[in-house]
């Protein structure tokens, strides 16, 4: 993968032992990699959220599977692997963006609890076992994909999965059909700004928590 165009930027996002993510996007589209080559902001109130749950106790990876669905370029992932070093994270997207997961894998020397691996919401390939949570940022932001994400999380969630979702508003109308047909087969709550980290939140990122319903 040719880097040599793209940017390379530092986030404090990590807490514990690493004081910063490193990640390498691609503003410009010199990798030809379309939207998933850029950090959004929904992505760092997600981050930011987590590390201020870990913080207070209030939730708990050790020891927890934690699969990023369109990581993109793992801001989300790579900060829960630099959080919890016991929690066994997985990155995935399409195929094109692989490389440049890997690569910001190997960026933050996270490969001890990280992985990167294929998953097409077209046609989600199975795992194993069921994760404990299922991270998506900025995912719904087109209609096409809307069906394929809500089906690929009914069939990667388990009855104990916990699924946090996050993303920037921009099309009110959209937004509200794909949580509808979320809502067919996940009960969910949004997250209020008062339990979000106080900088790291904004009036138009919305965040939500759900399971499979029983």
């Amino acid at each position: 993968m040719d880097t040599a165009k793209c940017i390379e930027s530092e986030y404090g996002l990590a807490c514990g032992g690493a004081s910063a993510i490193k990640i390498l996007q691609d503003p410009t589209g010199q990798l030809k990699l379309g939207v998933g080559a850029t950090v959004w902001d929904a992505a760092f109130v997600l981050s930011k959220y987590i590390e201020k749950q870990v913080k207070l106790g209030s939730l708990d990876l050790s020891g927890k599977t934690v699969l990023e669905l369109g990581s993109g370029t793992g801001v989300v992932g790579l900060s829960v692997a630099l959080i919890e070093p016991t929690a066994k994270v997985i990155l995935s997207d399409k195929q094109e963006l692989l490389p440049l997961l890997q690569h910001n894998v190997d960026l933050n020397n996270a490969a001890a609890n990280t992985s990167v691996q294929c998953i097409d919401w077209t046609a989600p390939a199975g795992i194993a076992t069921h994760p404990d949570y299922i991270l998506v940022s900025d995912g719904i932001w087109v209609t096409d994909i809307h069906e394929p994400l809500a089906n690929t999380l009914g069939k990667l969630a388990g009855p104990q999965t916990k699924v946090l979702m996050t993303y920037e508003s921009r099309r009110f109308e959209d937004e509200a059909k794909f949580m509808a047909l979320w809502g067919n087969r996940f009960r969910f709550h949004d997250i209020k700004p008062a339990d979000q980290d106080e900088m790291w939140q904004s009036e138009d990122i919305f965040l939500f928590e759900g399971a499979l319903k029983n």
